[in-house]
């Protein structure tokens, strides 16, 4: 399994990564897990081949497929060889390209088509002509999604000068903190928040810190211990609790096969920089 990233640099206000992620026969069938990871995502398959279950339910994924924010982790299944290219977004940036309520697709997944079909035409189009390159494939997406309109105002300046104040300190911080810097209360601030961004404010704070922890876990940078202390978690049954939640499993079964592709998503070392 090969997971490559991409130049950001001109889209860096709208994506948090470009990737492309190919499965040869030799890893083929595969399952893997995938986690919440604090943001919404396009990908486009191109084999038809690959599968999520998600409440008992078989979900294929073909062409080009929009994910909402994920509270909970789902299976992916690879039958064998294949290829997709994806886009990570800033929590907001969906909201802005779509003007649809993002919690409408927390923990699912659509067609781009049945979403927004004006930006599915383009993109699509993009994905399609430039299959067997993927360095160009994600220059022209830059291109195509900087001369798409987006939707701007004082509610969304609002809500990323607070996704940006919940990424700065890392998900260390409380919506009581964040409510003394915003003109509106609690409930008008997680209306907007989830329909902006898929999540409460609460919940996406809680995934931002687990991850964040996560990352420095699989860079090696702390030991495990020193972390769940560093990220205010009151002691190891606390971020346990988190880590079942998050994961659906217990973090002795982390280190099994079933996480290789969230592991390898966990060391991406742009991800410092895009921060």
């Amino acid at each position: 399994m090969n997971l490559k990233y991409y130049n950001t640099e001109t889209t860096s206000h709208l994506v948090d990564e470009f990737y492309s992620v190919e499965y040869s026969e030799k890893v083929t069938p595969l399952k893997t897990t995938i986690i919440p990871m604090a943001f919404s995502s396009i990908a486009f398959f191109y084999s038809g081949n690959q599968y999520t279950i998600q409440n008992k339910n078989k979900k294929e994924l073909n062409g080009l497929t929009i994910f909402g924010q994920f509270i909970k982790s789902f299976p992916l299944f690879i039958d064998n060889l294949g290829f997709c290219c994806g886009i990570s977004f800033k929590p907001t940036t969906l909201f802005k390209l779509t003007n649809i309520d993002l919690s409408l697709l927390t923990n699912d997944h659509a067609s781009l088509e049945s979403v927004e079909r004006d930006v599915s035409k383009k993109l699509k189009t993009i994905f399609l002509n430039n299959a067997d390159d993927s360095e160009k494939l994600f220059k022209e997406i830059s291109i195509c999604l900087n001369y798409l309109p987006i939707l701007e105002n004082k509610d969304t300046i609002i809500i990323d000068s607070v996704i940006n104040e919940i990424n700065k300190r890392e998900g260390l911080l409380s919506v009581n903190e964040i409510l003394k810097t915003v003109p509106f209360g609690q409930k008008t601030l997680e209306t907007k928040f989830k329909k902006m961004v898929g999540l409460t404010p609460g919940k996406y704070i809680q995934i931002k810190r687990f991850v964040n922890l996560m990352r420095k876990y699989e860079k090696e940078q702390i030991d495990l211990k020193d972390l769940i202390y560093m990220y205010d978690y009151y002691d190891e049954s606390h971020f346990a609790k988190d880590f079942k939640l998050f994961t659906s499993k217990s973090f002795k079964n982390y280190f099994q096969e079933d996480y290789i592709l969230v592991k390898k998503a966990l060391k991406n070392n742009s991800y410092d920089f895009l921060q």
